[in-house]
């Protein structure tokens, strides 16, 4: 019997069965501008438009940055200028593909002409989607990250957070903000560690995610949430904790929501006849359990299982096979 136990990292047991909860990576430098690409998600044989953003344009009359995708998903047609990069107003805009999947998208302005300050959509990329089944929330690892002034002096860049690059997409609360007064969902549960990520998907409103109760911030973090844009935090508070937070224009509106952090999910797999047994501990009391054959956990393969027993449980047994040469992943995370 091999069993394998611990929360960090992947642990490879019996038949090719990883368990896996995914690292996290660093936050951009402080001060660096980023660069951040919108995840893909659509049905078979559709064009999806994914847009390429600059959260603060001032001054950028330039850059560059490597993009990469899936070539089992997604098939890229080509790059085209943003709104805010137009061939009208001097900018050029040029791809080169790299190698199968990743291509390289270079901008820049003839005569030197910096954005102005402001979030910037500076690049679109046209994907047919190949993938059999439907795809949603596939992420696309950026890396090379330039950006120049008109003086053709080099401004700090940074890649934005993205689930399933920079850890497993469960490791990643998302939480949603609309034109609308609220937060979805309205409570992000996670473990010591793990991130929350807020993404503005509205078109006008701007909100804030501030951290205090009764609409007065208590300085724990405050993040602007314009259109298009996002802000990630890491919670690496004493648990249990639960943390209140407010949108500053609208909490008078009731658009207030909370993070509780708990402690660590703990997960054994064991060998069990025709498959894996999953058992574990720790986290909020509410889990579900996440397959996937990527430890990105994004893609068709993800499937999502009620523990046995219910939201409750503590256990799960898995009997699907598994293709000699490839791999299972699995991951318990709160529900929420």
């Amino acid at each position: 019997m091999t069993s394998t136990s611990g929360r960090r990292g992947p642990r490879a047991i019996g038949f090719l069965i990883l368990c896996f909860t995914g690292g996290i990576g660093a936050p951009a430098a402080q001060g660096a501008r980023e660069i951040c690409i919108g995840p893909a998600g659509g049905v078979p044989g559709s064009r999806v438009s994914v847009p390429v953003t600059l959260d603060d344009g001032a001054g950028v009359a330039a850059f560059q940055v490597d993009i990469r995708h899936d070539i089992n998903l997604l098939s890229l047609v080509g790059a085209r200028s943003g709104p805010d990069t137009p061939a009208s107003s001097g900018w050029t805009l040029e791809s080169q593909n790299l190698e199968p999947g990743l291509v390289r998208v270079l901008a820049y302005t003839l005569p030197p002409l910096g954005l102005s300050p402001g979030r910037k959509n500076v690049a679109i990329l046209d994907f047919d989607v190949r993938s059999p089944l439907p795809i949603s929330g596939v992420p696309f690892p950026l890396s090379n990250c330039v950006l120049g002034d008109v003086d053709g002096s080099s401004i700090p860049c940074a890649a934005c957070l993205q689930p399933g690059v920079d850890g497993a997409a469960p490791r990643f609360a998302v939480v949603l903000v609309d034109d609308g007064f609220s937060f979805r969902p309205a409570r992000a549960v996670v473990e010591q560690g793990d991130w929350v990520l807020w993404r503005h998907v509205g078109s006008s409103l701007f909100h804030t995610t501030t951290s205090g109760t009764g609409c007065s911030p208590d300085g724990v973090w405050r993040g602007a949430l314009e259109p298009g844009g996002q802000f990630g935090r890491r919670f690496a508070e004493p648990t249990p904790r639960t943390l209140p937070y407010f949108s500053e224009p609208d909490c008078f509106a009731g658009m207030t929501g909370d993070v509780v952090v708990t402690d660590d999910i703990h997960l054994e797999a064991v060998h069990a006849p025709g498959g894996v047994g999953l058992a574990w501990t720790g986290g909020s009391g509410l889990y579900a359990v996440r397959r996937s054959d990527s430890p990105a956990f994004v893609g068709p393969s993800v499937a999502v299982f009620t523990p046995d027993g219910g939201d409750a449980g503590t256990t799960f047994g898995d009997q699907a096979p598994v293709i000699a040469g490839q791999a299972h992943f699995y991951l318990v995370a709160n529900k929420f």
